[in-house]
């Protein structure tokens, strides 16, 4: 079991199996998110897309997704 101090809630809680995204992004997430907070984002992303019209198949939609998610997560 991967434990993290979680940047989001403060609390120190299970992480992570693995990354959830490839390269840089997915590592912090995986160093620094807990397993509760990445699943309220995971439903969150859902409204973040659908408000905003993002398409995250084209790479600067998905940058700004990704953008909303790490100040969701905290992570800066």
């Amino acid at each position: 079991m991967h434990i993290v101090t979680c940047l989001r809630c403060g609390e120190e809680k299970e992480g992570l199996d693995e990354p959830p995204l490839r390269g840089e992004i997915g590592q912090l997430i995986f160093e620094h998110t807990c397993r509760d907070c990445w699943s309220e984002w995971f439903e969150q992303s859902v409204n973040v897309i659908n408000h905003h019209g993002i398409n995250p198949a084209l790479p600067e939609q998905r940058q700004q997704l990704y953008e909303i998610m790490k100040d969701f997560l905290d992570l800066g």
